[in-house]
C-alpha cells in the first residue's frame, strides 16, 4: 500500500511536470536580430527580474555558450517561468541563437 501511494505521487509529479513545458517547434523566421535591436528588450522584461546577472550581453554568456539559454527558452520554453514569449518572439530568438548571438 506505501508504494502504491508512492508511486501514484510520483507519476502525478511527473505528469505536473511535464505539463509545464511546452512542445510548440520552433523555427528562425528568416530575420537577423541582434541582442541590441531586439533581444535585449525581451530579456529586461522577462527575465531581468528573477535573473539579474543576465542584464547585460556579457552577462548572458554563460548561458549561450553552454546552450542552456536555446534548451531552457526555444527548446523546453520552460523559461521566462512569470509569462511566455509569442510566437514571434520565440522565432526571432531562435534566428538570434542559429546566427550565433550577434550583440550589436
Amino acid at each position: 500500500m506505501k508504494y502504491a501511494v508512492l508511486f501514484s505521487i510520483f507519476g502525478m509529479t511527473i505528469i505536473a511536470l511535464g505539463a509545464c513545458k511546452k512542445t510548440e517547434s520552433v523555427t528562425c523566421d528568416g530575420s537577423t536580430p541582434t541582442y541590441t535591436s531586439f533581444v535585449k528588450n525581451i530579456i529586461d522584461t522577462k527575465c531581468v527580474s528573477c535573473h539579474s546577472s543576465y542584464s547585460s550581453y556579457s552577462g548572458l554568456s554563460g548561458i549561450l555558450g553552454n546552450g542552456d539559454f536555446e534548451k531552457e527558452v526555444i527548446i523546453n520554453q520552460s523559461m521566462p517561468q512569470n509569462g511566455s514569449l509569442s510566437s514571434d518572439d520565440l522565432s526571432k530568438l531562435k534566428c538570434w541563437v542559429d546566427n550565433g548571438f550577434p550583440e550589436n
